[in-house]
């Protein structure tokens, strides 16, 4: 007995020993950076914050987030804190503080810790959910399929866009671009990733790529859930949802089985040099993927992180690109001219990167509205940002490990701060003479972890909106409504893109 209660007194005082050190050491960390603590964010629910968690959500289901956000970082500031689940969470949108967290001390933030558990059962480990040297692999296998060379020939592509234009209607009548857009990017990022489309244009979709979808999207909506609830993840229990993991998984299998025969060919034929055919193989991200490992798993991971990361993206790009251009009339008309002025040029990336009014139009719209509005990290260290601390917000601040960081490109694309007095107006013209630090304007994230595809994204939807401007000569609004966010993982517009467009 005596022993026991020397052993209980032993670890007692170790663990006090061992808390006494840690808050020394976090005391001189602050000392030493001058830290001061960041604004409060006011909760009802002090102690779990779960009065936000609830006014979040309904902001969500109502499509008013976005807007809020705008007011919460007015009203408490570009840095403050708020309680998620009992844990603090940092929101800021000071540029200083997100080069810190994507770039000077990114081995101290990111992400695994929050996406994995909740994602594992639906894509697993890969570039989205994994940190550290697993993330670099899985970037790595990545990479060659979005270098410039993938993207020469744009000549497939076209037919799918002359699909698009073909389902619109030439007799004045209101069409929504937004689906259509959809199933553009829909059918092309298929045919990228799995080496076939799901023809969804020209209504040739299997039913097993609409169940496959069916299952995808409620896969995602629950990882999404869980990530939600933290801590509470552990009381969602959704037989549908396991479900759905397995069918997207089995679809998945069937392509990552065609890339491993792909793979296994050119090893038995031992060809040093690509034919044409091969060429072609190597469009497809998961045989060129597949050249890199023939890990059954990983493969699968990846490929579905992929669909991921590319849902909905381009296509949500163009769409606002569209609803801005019919209700700016003048700006749709300069445009046009530019893109006259081509002639029968090639549509190449180089022609497409060197027309600047497309460009600027392109940049306003990731401005106002940026396909990821919001971003977040972990801290997976004890660390400390440069500002966001003190009543004036310009005073280091300490980072204990497992904080969050949220951030949102929404509000920080519209700060007068950066922008101007007019920061909320529709501007193509403002590009030409102001050109933002790397810090202020994000649409595609930034750092090691920015996204892979932006080339490719950029490219697509400079070449979508000129082929629609060369068919059309006229474009005018058909929604008296707002642009109103819907925010899943993109944020698009709820009312969709509806138009009516005069042919040439």
């Amino acid at each position: 007995m005596g022993y026991l209660s020397t052993l209980c007194l032993s670890v007692v005082c170790i663990l006090v020993a061992y808390y006494a050190i840690k808050i020394q050491h976090r005391r001189s960390l602050k000392r030493t950076n001058g830290c001061e603590p960041a604004n409060q964010y006011p909760h009802k629910d002090p102690f779990f914050g779960l009065d936000l968690f609830f006014q979040t959500g309904k902001l969500f289901k109502e499509n008013r987030y976005l807007p809020e956000l705008v007011r919460r970082y007015g009203h408490y500031g570009s840095t403050f804190e708020t309680k998620s689940f009992g844990s603090m969470a940092i929101n800021s949108i000071r540029p200083e503080n997100l080069q810190t967290v994507w770039v000077s001390k990114f081995k101290d933030w990111g992400v695994e810790p929050v996406r994995l558990p909740a994602q594992n059962p639906f894509c697993g480990r890969g570039f989205i959910t994994m940190d550290g040297p697993r993330w670099e692999h899985s970037r790595a296998l990545l990479k060659p399929s979005f270098n410039k060379a993938n993207m020469t020939d744009l000549s497939v592509f076209e037919g799918y866009v002359k699909m698009v234009v073909d389902q619109i209607p030439k007799d004045g009548s209101t069409v929504d671009l937004q689906p259509l857009f959809f199933n553009l990017y829909l059918d092309t990022a298929t045919l990228f990733l799995f080496g076939e489309s799901f023809n969804s244009l020209a209504g040739g979709m299997s039913t097993d790529a609409q169940k496959f979808l069916e299952a995808f999207d409620y896969a995602m909506f629950g990882s999404g859930f869980q990530i939600a609830l933290g801590p509470l993840k552990f009381l969602y229990r959704d037989p549908k949802w396991h479900e759905s993991c397995k069918t997207t998984h089995k679809f998945a299998d069937k392509y990552v089985d065609k890339a491993l025969e792909y793979r296994q060919t050119l090893q038995s034929t031992k060809r040093n040099s690509l034919e044409p055919g091969d060429r072609q193989q190597r469009h497809i991200l998961l045989h060129g993927m597949a050249e890199q490992t023939n890990d059954k798993m990983e493969l699968r991971n990846q490929i579905l992180q992929a669909l991921v990361a590319a849902q909905e993206t381009t296509a949500v790009l163009i769409s606002n690109v569209f609803f801005l251009l019919s209700r700016h009339p003048l700006v749709w008309q300069r445009l046009r001219k530019e893109i006259i002025a081509l002639g029968d040029s090639v549509l190449d990336v180089d022609t497409l990167q060197n027309l600047r009014y497309l460009r600027n139009v392109l940049n306003e719209t990731l401005r106002l509205y940026p396909v990821f509005p919001q971003m977040n990290r972990v801290a997976l260290a004890e660390t400390t940002l440069p500002v966001g601390g003190g009543h004036d917000g310009d005073s280091p601040l300490y980072v204990p490990k497992g904080t969050m960081f949220d951030t949102s490109f929404y509000v920080l694309h519209r700060l007068q701060s950066i922008w101007g007095p007019e920061a909320d107006r529709f501007d193509p013209d403002r590009w030409d003479t102001f050109k933002p630090h790397t810090w202020e304007f994000l649409p595609f994230g930034g750092g090691p972890r920015g996204c892979a595809g932006r080339l490719k994204a950029t490219t697509e939807a400079s070449y979508v909106v000129v082929r629609m401007l060369q068919e059309f000569s006229q474009i005018e609004s058909r929604d008296p409504q707002p642009w109103t966010g819907q925010v899943q993982l993109t944020a698009k517009n709820a009312n969709g893109c509806k138009v009516a467009l005069t042919p040439v």
